[in-house]
């Protein structure tokens, strides 16, 4: 549970470090950690259903 809170906090921690080295930099990058995120949510709940 406790990564589940983590992994986001330190994706958007990245993306605002990253806004503040280069701007124009946001918008590529945010759109592969949204698709990550997304496998990563597909991931957890194909094991989450697998298990009782």
């Amino acid at each position: 549970m406790i990564l589940a809170v983590v992994f986001p906090l330190a994706a958007l921690a990245a993306l605002l470090g990253l806004a503040l080295v280069d701007l124009r930099a946001i918008p590529p990058v945010s759109g592969t950690c949204a698709l990550i995120l997304t496998f990563a949510a597909l991931a957890v709940a194909i094991l989450h259903c697998g298990t009782p």
